[in-house]
């Protein structure tokens, strides 16, 4: 796909965000294969809770690029997550954590 320096810095950049089949096909597969990975694990499979953080952020970006769909697929993320960080020693389910 091309784009002129105008459609850059167009207001309306829906053409510009579209995705084609090829990249939802990429984009699912990415996201279902953490998902697999993460519904699999037994325990928080990071050491830096940092790198659980640039997880979730990489996968809520993507998941918001297929709209409804990753809308189901950031739902399973979630769940998943939230099982994950309570494996996790003095987790403390009842306090709101920032990065989470």
């Amino acid at each position: 796909m091309s784009y002129s320096q105008a459609d850059l810095f167009a207001q309306d950049d829906a053409e510009r965000n579209r995705l084609t089949e090829e990249q939802r096909v990429a984009i699912r597969a990415r996201l279902e294969a953490t998902l697999a990975r993460l519904e699999a694990a037994s325990h928080f499979p990071w050491r830096d809770p940092l790198d659980a953080v640039h997880e979730e952020n990489r996968f809520e970006r993507d998941a918001q690029r297929l709209s409804d769909e990753g809308a189901a697929l950031w739902a399973r993320f979630d769940k998943a997550m939230d099982r994950l960080y309570a494996t996790r020693p003095g987790f403390d389910t009842g306090t709101t954590d920032a990065a989470h």
